[in-house]
This record gives C-alpha cells, sequence and structure tokens, in this order.
C-alpha cells in the first residue's frame, strides 16, 4: 500500500444501498459505529499505530464511510476509498482506495469484529477491527455534534488570559454577524479542509479563536516551515546584535573555519540568497553526522545546481545555514537563543523544538500554541516592536517582508517569508484576482495548512492549522479562504 497517496482530500463516501439492505436493518445497526484496528498496525502502515474507520447511516438510507491513519489517538492522514460496496447477505464490505488497494472485511457478529484484509497488487496485510471504547468522534467531527448529528456553531468571545494578548468581541469591528456565521459554516463544513484552529487578530485585539477535532488553546500544535520565517526574525536579531547586517557579504565570512569548502562557485553565495533561497545549492542527500558544526560543513560542501542569484528554489539547506549564522556568532542553538531574547518577551512560555542527532532544524519542527503564532504575527505586524519595546529591528522587518523573487506566478518571496499581493496569479475558483480588493499579504507558510499571514493595511492577522497533507491543494486553500471569504468580513464594516 503506497501511504503517501492515501493522504487525500477528506471526502466523504456516499454509498447506494441495494434494495435487500432495507431488509436487514439488524446488519446496519450492527456496522455503524467507530471501529479501529485490533492491534498496532505500524509495521505494515508506515507510522502510524492504528487505523480506524466510521460508518454511519445517513437519514436517506445510505452509509457514509470514512478512514484514516491515526498515531497517539491523533488524526495522521486521511485514507480515501473511491468505491465501497456492501453485500447484505455475506455481511461484506468492500473498498476501493485511491490506491486501488481493497479493503474486504466481514461482519463478524459473535465477536463484534470486522475481519478483513487489505488486497494490494503485490501482497495482502490481514487486518481486523474492532469498536472501540476511546471517544474517537473528534478524528471525524470538527465539533461534537448532536444526537441527529447536526454541528451548530455558537460566537464566543476570545478569553482574555494575560496581558500578553489583548481580547474583544469579534462585532466590534465586522457590523454583519451574518457573514460571520457564514465563514464558521463553510469551515465547519471542511470547505476549507482540516482546518484545526482559526484565529483572527484585528487592530491589535484576538477576536475570533476557534479550534476543531480535538484541539484547543492548551494544546501545542507543530507550525512546520512557518519555523523558517521565525529563525529569519532570529537571524536579524543576531545579525543587529552583532553589527553584521550586510545581506550584500559573502557567507564565508560568518565560517572562516571553513574557507577550504571554498569553489568558485560557491564563493559568490551571498547572504542575501541564503535568505531569498537563490542560493542555488542541490537538495539532494540527508545530514548523517551529529552537531551544528559538522551541520554548516554538510551544507557549505553541496554541489551546486544553480549559480547564486540565478533562480529560486525552495531549500531547506538555506534556512538550516541561517540557523548556523545564529549558532556561529550566538555560540547557542536557535531555540536557546529564542528563548532569551524573543519567546521570553513575548510571554511565550511553552514551546517544542527538538534536535536531531545535536542539531535544532531551523527549516521545520518548532510547535507552538496558535495563540502564540498569533504574537509573532502581531509583532511582525508592529514592525518588531511588542509592549514599547523594539524586540526585532524595524529594518530587518521592513526587508524581510518584502517580494525579492517570484517563487511562482502566485507567490513572490522575502527574507524566509512569503508575499503575495494582486500582482500574483491566483489558481482558485472565481477569484478576485487583478481586483482592488486583494490586499497586499506577507505570510509564514507551513506544510498541511500552518500560516501565519499579515495584511498590514487592515491591520490584521490571520492564523490557521490544520492537517491537510498532500490532500489537493487543501493545504494552500486557506490563502483564497482569507482573501474572500475573511477580509469582506472587515472591508464591508468600513463602508
Amino acid at each position: 500500500m503506497n501511504i503517501p497517496k492515501l493522504i487525500l482530500a477528506s471526502v466523504l463516501i456516499v454509498i447506494s444501498l441495494n434494495s435487500c439492505f432495507n431488509k436487514n436493518t439488524t446488519s446496519i445497526n450492527n456496522i455503524e459505529g467507530i471501529w479501529i484496528s485490533a492491534k498496532d498496525i505500524s509495521s505494515q502502515f508506515g507510522d502510524a499505530d492504528n487505523i480506524a474507520l466510521f460508518i454511519k447511516k445517513e437519514s436517506n438510507g445510505s452509509l457514509s464511510v470514512r478512514g484514516c491513519f491515526i498515531r497517539n489517538d491523533e488524526f495522521k492522514m486521511e485514507w480515501k476509498f473511491i468505491n465501497v460496496q456492501y453485500d447484505s447477505f455475506a455481511k461484506s464490505i468492500s473498498m476501493l482506495d485511491s490506491d486501488l488497494d481493497t479493503l474486504i472485511c466481514s461482519l463478524d457478529f459473535e465477536n463484534e469484529m470486522l475481519v478483513g484484509a487489505v488486497h494490494s497488487e503485490d501482497e495482502t496485510n490481514s487486518i481486523n477491527f474492532v469498536r472501540t471504547e476511546k471517544d474517537l468522534t473528534n478524528l471525524f467531527y470538527p465539533q461534537k455534534p448532536d444526537n441527529n448529528g447536526h454541528i451548530t456553531y455558537s460566537y464566543k468571545m476570545p478569553e482574555q488570559i494575560d496581558n500578553n494578548l489583548k481580547t474583544d468581541t469579534i462585532f466590534r469591528f465586522a457590523k454583519d454577524s451574518t457573514s460571520v456565521y457564514k465563514l464558521m459554516e463553510k469551515i465547519i463544513n471542511e470547505k476549507f479542509g482540516r482546518l484545526e484552529s482559526i484565529l483572527i487578530i484585528k487592530d491589535g485585539k484576538l477576536i475570533l479563536e476557534e479550534y476543531f477535532f480535538g484541539y484547543n488553546r492548551t494544546k501545542l500544535h507543530r507550525i512546520n516551515s512557518c519555523t523558517k520565517s521565525v529563525t529569519s526574525l532570529l537571524l536579524g536579531m543576531t545579525l543587529n546584535r552583532n553589527k553584521m547586517d550586510n545581506v550584500e557579504q559573502s557567507i564565508f565570512n560568518f565560517f572562516p573555519q571553513f574557507n577550504s569548502y571554498k569553489t568558485p562557485e560557491n564563493e559568490k553565495i551571498k547572504l542575501k540568497h541564503v535568505l531569498t533561497m537563490t542560493a542555488g545549492f542541490n537538495e539532494d542527500g540527508d545530514f548523517e553526522d551529529n552537531g551544528p558544526d559538522n551541520l554548516i560543513r554538510y551544507i557549505l560542501d553541496s554541489e551546486m545546481d544553480t549559480k547564486p542569484g540565478e533562480k529560486f528554489r525552495y531549500s531547506g539547506k538555506c534556512t538550516n545555514l541561517l540557523g548556523g549564522i545564529i549558532y556561529t556568532l550566538e555560540k547557542k542553538q536557535a531555540d536557546e537563543f529564542a528563548k532569551e531574547v524573543l519567546l521570553n518577551k513575548l510571554g511565550i512560555s511553552e514551546f517544542d523544538w527538538k534536535k536531531e542527532n545535536g542539531v535544532l532544524p531551523c527549516d521545520a519542527g518548532l510547535q507552538l500554541y496558535p495563540r502564540d503564532m498569533a504574537k509573532i504575527g502581531l509583532l511582525v505586524l508592529n514592525n518588531g516592536k511588542w509592549n514599547g519595546e523594539q524586540i526585532v529591528p524595524e529594518e530587518w522587518i521592513v526587508a524581510s517582508t518584502k517580494a525579492y523573487v517570484a517563487e511562482s506566478e502566485f507567490f513572490d518571496y522575502g527574507y524566509q517569508w512569503w508575499y503575495r499581493s494582486n500582482r500574483n496569479k491566483s489558481w482558485w475558483n472565481n477569484p478576485v484576482h487583478g481586483s482592488k480588493n486583494e490586499h497586499d499579504m506577507f505570510l509564514a507558510l507551513g506544510a498541511g495548512g500552518q500560516y501565519i499571514m499579515v495584511i498590514r493595511d487592515l491591520n490584521m492577522v490571520i492564523i490557521t492549522t490544520a492537517s491537510d497533507y498532500n490532500r489537493d491543494g487543501m493545504d494552500h486553500i486557506k490563502v483564497p479562504m482569507v482573501i474572500e471569504e475573511v477580509v469582506p468580513i472587515f472591508e464591508d464594516a468600513l463602508l
């Protein structure tokens, strides 16, 4: 079974039952519910612990079936079925997945089990399911439904926790309450993917804070490549502290101990090239050594695919080399430096940023509370100032959030921050592309739908976290959601 191909859009599969199924309601009642694989399946299906199936009878007499891989009782990825057949006489279900493998299960009434196997082109893996006593409803529902399976949304003003993030009601800024409820209805119906949180800050106030699928404000969330943008902030701080903020200087100025690794190609790499991911490094290979010095050596010794400054290429090596600069100048890795000069000042006391082989991954790996992601967005919106203190140099914020190179026709790129305006092409249906209604936006972007989006002229920050990994572009749909659904709520209030 090819697991990556299973991480697709969350789809509710509706199965039309044949006429004989209506004559056997006992079978329906016995098969409905949430089933979980009867043993650890990690050896068969990657790093997932279990598989959950949710089988439900709908009001129209059909069944709906959803599946997902889970780890530590949390959603890992969707298992998409493209065709499902139920044999009411044999009491068996056959489910064809998007990789053209087939899960076939028979209902064992006596032991209350689904006994089955996954059949692929070249192998068969047995897998049985039992009813679970755990409440896994939040794997399949954004919020807890009523007895009829309906979710009713009710707005609540975000709670004021401390003085680091002020709160207010959204209706002080959005005069049309209907538009707010329509937005939330679409989110709950997963029109914008599997959102696990959305937060909105307007005029310095947190005015919307909603969580889904079992998440809440006390649960850390992976921010993936949003970590790159945080690394950029830290780099700007250390360059300023060490009076080395000239981005036109050679990257080897920071690593004189590695001058022996200079080549006619890489000695032309400037700091600006690394910041804008135009250094030209070949991204193949994996770092298999230990320690930050060895990682710097490994990156500088990389082959070059393009000339420095010639072409944008998304590069984890570039960001980790920035982390190497922080380590070299501060004599500590980025997590320690961040805690000392940035996170503590924002009131961020809990985070997770694990080292791998003694090296902190600066291109990903940071976990934060969504509220703390919002604080970072607000800091950048306010040009690096927090509670009257200039934490990140204003000049660095301004420079970082400009467009220097085209990542694609959809986005431009700054210093580890993405940039989008109405000059960029839109990829979604019925876009406002080209109209004056699309506001310039700079953003931190992490795989799966993690975003810190800043719209300066509306004085807004929008945060999303999600688990939309390789699901037909659902991770990127958060951008049009903000442009076409969120922004108009506040534009209309200005009229």
